[in-house]
Parts: C-alpha cells; structure tokens; sequence
C-alpha cells in the first residue's frame, strides 16, 4: 500500500503539483477512482441514439396512413394506421362471431318418449293416424301405425307383441306428413326446436289438403277397390254424383276390412294386364291398382272416435279364434282369382271364386256378422245387401274423375283387356285379415295403414 501511495506521488510530483498525504489518501477511494475512468464510445453512441429517438416525433401521416416517405421519413413510423386498426378490429369481431356461433349451443329438442307420452295421453290427438318410421336391423326404416305398437317395458312383452327400443325410432308422421324427426330436429308436436306451427293447426292443414285430394278423385280410387256403376260392390262412395251429395260426412266410411293379396304370381299377372291397358291409353296409369294395394274387401266400416278404434281393434282380437278354427283345412281355404269383367265397363276386375264355398262364405259372415253386433262406434257402412249383393272381386283397374274428364270418357273399352278375359291369375290363401284406414298414406310395404292385422299360419 504504501508503495501505490508512493508512486502517485511521484506521478503527481512530476507535472509540478504540490501534494500532500491527505490528496493521496483521497485520489485511493474508490468514488475518485470510478470518476477518474474515461467514457467509452460505444456507450457515447448508444446514449446519443436513444436522445435521438426520445427527440424524434411519431410520424401523424403514418398513423393516418397517409405517409408517403415510407423508411425514408425523418419521423418515427410507430403504432397501427388507422384503417389497418379498423380492419384488423373488424376481423377480429367477425372472428369472434364466428366462434361464437360455432360454440352456440341448440335449443334442446323434445324427445321420442315425450312424443309417445302425448299422443298416448293428450286426448286431441288421434293416435290411430299417426305414423312411426323405425330403424329395423334387417330392412332399414319401416313404418308402422302407432296403435300398432306396444309400450310397455320390452323385457314384459310376449314374444308375438310389436315392440322396440325408443331410441330406433327416426320420425313420427300424422298421416302423410312428419311432425318429429330426429335427423331433421324437426318438432311439431312441441315447437322444441324453433317450429312456429303448433301440432292442432298442422293437422288442420294436412286434413284439409287430404280433403282436396279426395276431391278430385273419383270415389276415392287409391284407395277404394270396390267400385261399379250398375251391379253390386263394396265402395267408399255412392258413385253418382247425386248420391254422393246425399250421403253425409257422418255416413262415410272410414276403414275397410279386406284381404290382402300377397301371392306373387297373381301380383305378376295383374301387372300383366295393367301393362296392357296402359299400353293403349297411357293417361290410365293413373287409374291402375298399385301392387301393393291389392286386396279383396269384405266389409266397409265407420268407426267413431278413440274408444270406436279400440273396439274395432278389440273386435280383430276376438276373431282370430274362431276364424283359426274354420280355416283349419288349409286345402278349402284358398280362393282363385280368374276371369276379368267390368262393372259397367268403368272398373276391371278379377273374379274371386273359394276353393270351397262353404269355408269361404263362413269366414266372410263371420266378419259381418261380428259388425253388425258392434256397438254405434264401430259400424258397418256397406252401401247393399251383403247377403244377395255382395259379389267377391279383385279390382284391376277403375277410372277416377279427373281422368274421365281429361279423356272425355269414364269407360274402359273391353278391346283394352280382351285376350286375357280368361286369364288365371292364380291362388290366394285365406292366411290373413286386414282393417285398413282409408287415407291416402301407405306403410312401408306399400299397403294401406292398417288398425289391425291377423295372420293365420
């Protein structure tokens, strides 16, 4: 230490300067030492960049977007440009609207069970005219009438009971229009998901417009396949126009109840003949039988009202004993379809002619009879006499109103089906028994919707 002390001052000492030991103990602190150090000139340059910007304005054209010196200019060119501002805040709010929607969830839609519930218990709605569409394993959607089904727990019911998982069904129809689908989230019956039509004014709707169709058919021909115009018949309508004015809305038929005709090679005969008189006149197409309508009837029926379904379903139930008994002999119980005629040369049909009279006719009776002891809910509405009028048949084919008036004519010439009058068209056995509703919808196999059906095996 004292040789530090000695030579400062002698360094000291050499430029002239008189120095003590109290300036040499001073120049020794560390302060002196640090102030004596001389300043670099990289830090020079930084400080004089940094009093530089701190001196520099923010350029206002750049902020307006409007500068036009671009790196060149003398100002900073700090911050977002007005219209870049806007734009980039205009995209960001789209953005969150966007992700907002996304992430928005639906309204919840009522359930399958929840329309079960209502049509069961909600008195305004007839359930024998709605429609449920499920997801069979095998065929894919089928539709089935809701009367149809059974509800209770699946592990109760009988092996021959119609049942299904709830979660199956895809959609609930009343009549030809859906009302629920779960695919579509639609929901009339409970607006769940935003349906602005409630379920009563719907079904106005679609019975208003299954009114203007039958309006402007002629005796209800999709449906009806008993029809002549001078000799007897099972019909839906009295076919002059007269006596349809005379027949009130209350008397109408409602459902029928027929056989269903199921053998192939009648169905491919038939269609044979079809073929034939489309041939000659194309506008008749309109007027052949579907195939899968094909059916023999045996009585027209009105039922009134809900407790009027139940009997008339309550009324098939009851048959089906006895008439198993009497179709015991599966050799008399067929019927052969033969022949073609004409009631008044304005309906084609097949005639029906039993394998054995006596089994046939008990069978028909049976199902009269069983009628005609029905209370006034469910009632029979044949325009003749069953015993003497009643004549079996198979319709082909049947000029509806709006044909006649476009061709000018309500007759089929007899030329348009003559090489098969003779035709066999084959057998149908007795193996089922049919009570349609008479609507314009189909099930899935094409027949009508059906109340009630019986198979005999």
């Amino acid at each position: 230490m004292e040789a530090a002390k000695s030579f400062i001052g002698n360094r000291v000492n050499a430029k002239g300067t008189e120095t003590t030991g109290e300036t040499v103990e001073k120049a020794m602190e560390p302060e002196y030492c640090e102030a004596a150090e001389p300043t670099t000139e990289s830090e020079e340059d930084t400080k004089n960049t940094m009093d530089t910007l701190e001196a520099l304005e923010v350029c206002k054209f750049y902020l307006e977007n409007k500068c036009r010196f671009g790196d060149e200019c003398k100002n900073m060119h700090e911050g977002v440009p007005v219209e870049k501002m806007v734009k980039q805040n205009k995209s960001k709010k789209k953005a969150d609207e966007n992700k907002t929607d996304k992430t928005k969830k639906k309204p919840p839609m009522k359930m399958a069970e929840d329309v079960i519930k209502r049509l069961q218990w909600d008195p305004m709605l007839p359930k024998e005219y709605f429609i449920i569409g499920y997801l069979d394993r095998f065929l894919g959607v089928v539709e089935e009438n809701f009367t149809t089904f059974s509800w209770e727990d699946l592990a109760s019911v009988d092996y021959d009971v119609l049942a299904i998982p709830q979660h199956r069904i895809q959609y609930f129809k009343y009549k030809t229009e859906k009302v629920w689908d779960k695919t579509e989230r639609l929901d009339i019956m409970f607006g769940s998901t935003g349906s602005k039509v409630g379920i009563m004014e719907f079904m106005e709707e679609v019975d208003k417009k299954i009114k203007e169709e039958r309006d402007n058919r002629l005796d209800d021909d999709d449906f009806d396949s008993d029809d002549e115009e001078s000799g007897p018949s099972i019909s839906v309508q009295v076919n002059t126009e007269s006596d349809i004015h005379r027949i009130s809305e209350e008397e109408r038929s409602t459902h029928f109840i027929a056989i269903k005709i199921s053998d192939p090679e009648i169905i491919e005969n038939v269609t044979k003949v079809q073929k034939q008189i489309i041939g000659k006149e194309e506008i008749l197409q309109d007027c052949c039988m579907k195939k899968g309508l094909l059916h023999i009837t045996l009585a027209m029926v009105r039922i009134e009202g809900e407790e009027g379904v139940e009997e008339a379903k309550k009324l098939m139930r009851d048959l089906k004993p006895e008439l198993s008994n009497i179709l015991a002999d599966k050799s008399k119980a067929t019927i052969k379809i033969e022949n073609l005629k004409s009631f008044g040369q304005r309906v084609v049909y097949a005639d029906v002619t039993p394998a054995h009279d006596e089994t046939f006719w008990k069978f028909a009776n049976l199902v009269r009879t069983s009628l005609d002891n029905a209370s006034d809910l469910v009632k029979s509405s044949n325009s003749f006499d069953y015993h003497s009028d009643y004549v079996p048949h198979l319709t082909l084919a049947k000029v509806s109103r709006p044909v006649a008036r476009e061709r000018r004519s309500k007759y089929i010439p007899t030329s348009y089906y003559q090489e098969f009058e003779g035709l066999r068209f084959g057998e149908q056995g007795l193996d089922n028994l049919q009570l349609c509703v008479i609507d314009s919808s189909t099930r899935y196999d094409g027949f009508y919707n059906t109340l009630a059906g019986l198979q005999f095996s």
